[in-house]
């Protein structure tokens, strides 16, 4: 039996987003003392719920249950208006953690004439969208309940909006869609979650392919019994909240597939892929305008000022390119437009903004540059809710940062996030393409969104996956070049591939050597040999000797017992003399062995530096030793003179 989970699993953007900032407000000093609520379950996970009551954060849609002072999270479904005035009545601290997603819909609420929801009127998140909603607003669950809303409503004279809640199914909004799309006065606006979405077609898909499918989630929770209804179109599904609700006889299944709600920690669904795992010895688990934003949703029914429209290339003068709209207003979209695209040809489709429509000419003034704008806003908000990794153009180097421009957006990247390391100059960054993340989209300012991204997190990211793929490779006796990062007196740190390891002051040189700066220094290249290594404890031990030039190998070549060598006294100790025999081995001799005549002390027959015949009397090559002999090298001497005469 083999396991596959969707490629999206764990808690969605907006959920995610409240749950840390409850966790943040735990953290902080400042709230110690205070009450802490959220309005209504935070989600619709009753461990997570538990685990916060644990920890001090109560749920509640009593307002009377409020004091001054307290703290109380508003979570990502978003409550009514009437909700909001009364907190702030009750002078409590309100963390709004509403989804931006949701909060669109508010601002939709709020200023449609007749507001008709797909979705579950019971659902927390339709009704903060019912308490947004300031005049006639209409719910339906399915097709059937929309068809006999809008023909019990239907004024041709009077306009509606069609939203949806954001976790409602694709498949059933479509159908919603087509169905509206007969009735000009209606504007649809797709509301679905984008995200919700991807992990509903991710299901779809997964599920045609196995033979079990278990969505992990509350019961309680709208996304995920969608998730469960689609899977079950496919193949036989089961919908549980934890892995204690996990069946014994999912082993028969060969092919099981898994996903879970926006509402569920992603640890959940590795737990219950670790039972599995366990029960069947398996291991295959296998800054832009705002209108413009809000324009690319309008009707495109009409032609007005800020509505997207597609049309023909009729015509292109030195100026002006000429669009048929297909109406009796004449598109013309200015050629300075076209300045860093393909250049325009008749004949081709083209979509625009409409920015001004002059009745009297029968003309509408078009903008491409402001709809790529709006449609790359689109983009970088995806990429920030799934932190994604983008790749743009340094346009500017600027005070405090640099902007990068993608998608016709412009990027500000402060300078603490636009080097890996702190201080660095960033004029070397301009024009060149880098890979960056975005961290933040501010739209506090009721006219531009600022967006905030990070070169740095991507750096950092790919610097540690070269230091594990490096640990990874690591070897004993394996050569590296490598540069010098500072110096010690006990040896010197060299970086081997974004690592460092120490080449201790004994394996720098055969010879030897007092100070390190004596043989190297900092930024000088290297040639190192991994002698050992503690991938836990992250310490690589190097060598920068050279095994061929290993002096006993020499001298096991070169040399045997009883050789007379010259020698130069290189050091005097109380028991007798060292003696350098060849570069990089020294030598005993010991003071019964220096002269024939009884010494009191050493330094009565040698110095340092003085040049000595003696005679190799023994080598321990295991344990590196040599011992030898001056008298003998005399005596020996001495009797080859006395043979000659």
């Amino acid at each position: 039996m083999n396991i596959y989970k969707t490629e999206t699993i764990g808690f969605c953007f907006g959920v995610e987003r409240a749950v840390n900032a409850v966790y943040k407000i735990l953290q902080n000093e400042k709230f110690d003392g205070k009450k802490i609520f959220t309005w209504g379950e935070l989600i619709h996970n009753p461990d997570i719920v538990r685990e916060l009551a644990e920890k001090g954060v109560y749920a509640t849609e009593n307002i009377d249950d409020i004091n001054e002072g307290d703290v109380v999270v508003i979570r990502s479904h978003g409550v009514p208006k009437a909700v909001s005035d009364a907190l702030e009545a009750k002078k409590a601290v309100v963390f709004d953690e509403t989804c931006p997603k949701v909060k669109k819909i508010h601002k939709i609420a709020t200023n449609a004439k007749n507001l008709i929801i797909a979705g579950n009127i019971e659902h927390p998140e339709v009704k903060g969208i019912v308490g947004n909603c300031e005049k006639k607003f209409y719910v339906a669950k399915d097709i059937d309940e929309l068809k006999k809303i809008v023909h019990n409503i239907y004024d041709t004279e009077d306009t509606y909006t069609f939203v949806s809640q954001t976790t409602f199914s694709v498949k059933a909004f479509e159908k919603m869609k087509e169905f509206l799309s007969q009735y000009e006065n209606i504007t649809v606006e797709n509301t679905v979650c984008h995200s919700t979405e991807e992990r509903q077609k991710q299901v779809r898909d997964l599920a045609q392919n196995v033979d079990m499918f278990i969505v992990v989630g509350g019961k309680g929770s709208s996304n995920t019994k969608k998730l469960y209804d689609i899977a079950s179109e496919y193949c036989e599904a089961l919908h549980i909240e934890s892995v204690k609700e996990l069946p014994y006889y999912i082993k028969k299944y060969k092919k099981i597939g898994l996903s879970s709600g926006a509402s569920t920690p992603a640890r959940a669904v590795e737990e219950v892929i670790f039972n599995m795992i366990s029960e069947i010895d398996n291991k295959d688990v296998i800054e832009q305008d705002v209108d413009f934003i809000e324009a690319l949703e309008e009707s495109l029914k009409t032609i007005r000022n800020g509505q997207r429209v597609k049309g023909i290339i009729s015509a292109i003068n030195g100026t002006e390119v000429q669009v048929d709209l297909g109406v009796k207003y004449s598109g013309i979209i200015p050629t300075a437009e076209f300045a860093d695209d393909e250049a325009p040809k008749i004949g081709d489709e083209i979509e625009a903004f409409v920015v001004k429509v002059t009745d009297s000419e029968g003309t509408a003034q078009l903008s491409k540059k402001h709809l790529d704008m709006a449609k790359g806003l689109e983009k970088i908000t995806e990429a920030y809710e799934q932190k994604t990794v983008l790749t743009g153009k340094v346009s500017e180097v600027v005070k405090g940062g640099v902007i990068i421009s993608v998608n016709g957006v412009r990027v500000f990247v402060p300078a603490s996030q636009a080097t890996l390391k702190k201080d660095e100059e960033l004029e070397p960054l301009k024009n060149t393409e880098v890979q960056f993340r975005i961290i933040e989209v501010d739209d506090s300012n009721s006219r531009r969104k600022r967006v905030i991204g990070s070169i740095r997190s991507v750096l950092r990211e790919a610097r540690q996956a070269e230091v594990e793929n490096f640990w990874n490779s690591l070897e004993e006796g394996k050569k590296y070049d490598g540069v010098v990062k500072s110096l010690t007196a006990f040896g010197a740190f060299v970086d081997i591939g974004g690592v460092d390891g120490l080449v201790h002051i004994s394996d720098m040189t055969w010879t030897r050597v007092k100070n390190p700066a004596e043989l190297v220094s900092v930024g000088e290249k290297v040639s190192v040999i991994v002698k050992s290594f503690d991938k836990e404890k992250k310490r690589i031990s190097l060598t920068m000797k050279n095994p061929e030039e290993n002096p006993w190998d020499i001298l096991k070549a070169n040399y045997s017992a009883d050789d007379v060598v010259e020698a130069t006294v290189v050091k005097l100790m109380p028991y007798g003399a060292f003696v350098n025999v060849i570069p990089g081995i020294d030598g005993l001799v010991h003071i019964s062995q220096i002269s024939k005549e009884r010494l009191a002390k050493v330094a009565d027959a040698l110095t340092v530096g003085q040049k000595v015949k003696a005679k190799i009397t023994d080598i321990d090559f295991e344990a590196q030793k040599i011992n030898l002999s001056i008298k003998a090298a005399a005596e020996e001497a001495a009797e080859e003179v006395s043979e000659e005469e």
